[in-house]
């Protein structure tokens, strides 16, 4: 990781390919590095560069412009300014853990268990098959990450158009026809679109889309969406944003007479991926395990 941030450090926007063809050199990696495989094909070196791209992203230090186009950050510059040479994982999960926890460890248990590890080494964090779980979150979590840097560079009509697919794909709205010809400009300040919420349209669900890059969504944009829904007798919203909402915003809606539920852009692309929008499965990993009926003889 950090010999890509002082590479970076010039300020050049560079490409994925690049950062490669850098390591290569800073590196020394022979053709026979090159042709060292996972099981499944890909290369190793390449995963390993990729992997050193997506914790630097995670962490600020670097940041994406477009379709893998790194560029380095003013945290990046301030940590190469203390001289660090190299992070260990257990370092920089203690340094950046914070900046997206969950993309390191799915629970604050688990992490209280690698701690345990960290104070005696004889003692197992997780079994094999957690371990398993663990790498699958951590590959989701790197994946959620880029989706929603995607996400966030499409269009506005195109993100609306992304939220009725998924809503759908959900079981609301009957088919995407249906869905299409009901959700629509509202006119109504705070209300992007409507849609059926199971496919007989015994109920209506309104719904706001905004496609934001950093602002946080406070408490006076939740009041204009739940004002706008009054002169419709409206009970039920779904307010869905590639940002992220404020404390104040959370408490609003929960207190709300409304029904209002909020999707934000990590919660947004968790569900693009388990309802298989804009993605698609590489590997499916069968884990086995003893058939006690096929032993049972008596």
């Amino acid at each position: 990781m950090i010999p890509i941030l002082e590479w970076l450090k010039d300020g050049e926007i560079r490409t994925n390919n690049e950062a490669r063809a850098k390591m290569i050199e800073v590196f020394h990696i022979t053709q026979e590095d090159l042709n060292e495989k996972y099981s499944k094909g890909d290369s190793r070196f390449n995963g390993r560069v990729n992997w050193a791209l997506t914790y630097l992203r995670q962490a600020g230090l670097t940041k994406t412009l477009g379709r893998g186009r790194h560029e380095i950050t003013a945290e990046g510059r301030a940590l190469l300014a203390e001289g660090v040479k190299y992070f260990t994982e257990k370092e920089f999960i203690a340094r950046f853990g914070n900046v997206s926890p969950q993309f390191f460890y799915a629970t604050k248990e688990k992490k209280a268990k690698i701690d345990v590890v960290e104070k005696d080494p004889d003692t197992h964090a997780v079994d094999p098959e957690e371990s398993i779980h663990n790498a699958v979150h951590q590959m989701e979590e790197a994946l959620i990450s880029e989706l929603l840097d995607k996400v966030k560079n499409i269009s506005p009509s195109d993100f609306e158009k992304l939220v009725v697919e998924l809503l759908v794909k959900m079981g609301y709205g009957g088919s995407i026809e249906d869905a299409a010809t009901i959700t629509k400009y509202s006119g109504d300040e705070g209300i992007d679109g409507i849609i059926k919420e199971d496919i007989l349209g015994l109920d209506s669900i309104y719904i706001q889309a905004k496609r934001y890059s950093g602002e946080v969504i406070g408490r006076p944009t939740l009041q204009a969406f739940v004002g706008a829904l009054s002169p419709h007798h409206a009970k039920k919203g779904v307010f869905i944003t590639t940002s992220t909402f404020s404390n104040q915003a959370i408490e609003y809606a929960k207190a709300a007479e409304a029904r209002i539920i909020l999707i934000d852009g990590h919660q947004l692309c968790k569900y693009m991926l388990q309802f298989n929008l804009g993605v698609s499965t590489r590997e499916v990993i069968e884990i086995k395990t003893i058939d006690s009926d096929y032993f049972d003889f008596n």
